[in-house]
């Protein structure tokens, strides 16, 4: 029981690091231009089927191919930031049905470019395996876990010791404060769209090869990041890490106890548990008007 309790933790902890890449580009996003990008999962979608462009008409290097991905996804967040998200600045209805619209556009588009049919995507690394103890798993898999922690680590030291990123935190608190100090605003809103849009694309280029390459493969992230970020309080970069990670946990622990199609039914219960007990989220802070 113990074997299968940790095999099913180091699970939860490879899709939630997924969950977590996805939840902070929504919370970067968010914080920033007080956007809920709903479109967010089809740049996930997006930047696996570029990885998979890239490392099988380009170059047979995965991880070149996956910095290209993120790098063309970033330049796409950027193009999005400018032509759709900035001139409906401040109507939030509008900026949901565009980010409604931009979920079809994107999937019918991938669909014209790809076909409607799955792709594999085949790296060595899902090949081989470590051991501890008598359990085994890929090197992709442990690979994203290490790489996610990475990311968090280089994210949170960009936010909180470059200027850059203090221009990120202070814009997240007060636009016009910003402006008044001399911040350039909107280079933040696009850079940070650009950053958020390329977090996404890294989600889609790690799942890629453990699983398929599909139009609709970035729906469950994106809500699981939406579930993450409300888990872990609303604009918080630590509560979408946690959030992400307790969710992702506990959908695969659950495996041990009840059918797999329970799964996320069980990680949805415990965001609602905790939220009727801390509505603002495990790192949120309530604002005032708030019961």
């Amino acid at each position: 029981m113990t074997e299968a309790l940790l095999e099913q933790v180091i699970n939860g902890l490879m899709m939630g690091s997924v969950y977590v890449l996805v939840a902070l580009g929504l919370v970067l996003i968010y914080g920033v231009m007080h956007v809920v990008n709903f479109a967010h999962g089809v740049l996930f979608t997006l930047g696996g089927y570029l990885g998979h462009f890239f490392f099988t008409q380009w170059w047979d290097n995965y991880w070149v191919a996956t910095w290209l991905s993120m790098l063309s996804v970033g330049l796409v967040g950027y193009a999005l930031e400018r032509g759709v998200f900035r001139p409906l600045n401040g109507n939030l209805r509008n900026q949901v049905i565009a980010s409604l619209g931009l979920i079809l556009a994107f999937e019918n588009a991938v669909i014209a470019l790809w076909g409607p049919n799955a792709l594999q995507w085949k790296v060595a690394s899902t090949e081989q395996w470590v051991s501890l103890g008598e359990l085994r798993f890929s090197v992709h898999h442990l690979g994203i876990i290490g790489l996610t922690m990475a990311m968090i680590t280089a994210l949170g030291l960009f936010l909180k010791h470059t200027r850059f990123g203090t221009a990120i935190r202070a814009t997240s608190q007060n636009q016009e404060a910003a402006l008044v100090v001399g911040i350039p605003v909107q280079r933040v809103q696009w850079s940070t769209f650009a950053l958020g849009s390329a977090l996404a694309a890294l989600g889609g280029c790690l799942v890629g090869p453990l699983f398929l390459v599909f139009p609709q493969m970035g729906d469950v992230p994106l809500v699981k990041g939406l579930a993450g970020i409300l888990l872990g309080g609303m604009g918080s970069v630590p509560g979408a890490v946690v959030g992400g990670l307790i969710l992702g946990v506990t959908e695969s622990v659950s495996t041990l106890f009840l059918p797999t199609d329970y799964r996320d039914s069980i990680a949805f219960m415990v965001m609602v548990g905790i939220l009727l007990f801390r509505p603002q989220g495990l790192w949120g802070q309530r604002v005032r008007g708030e019961e």
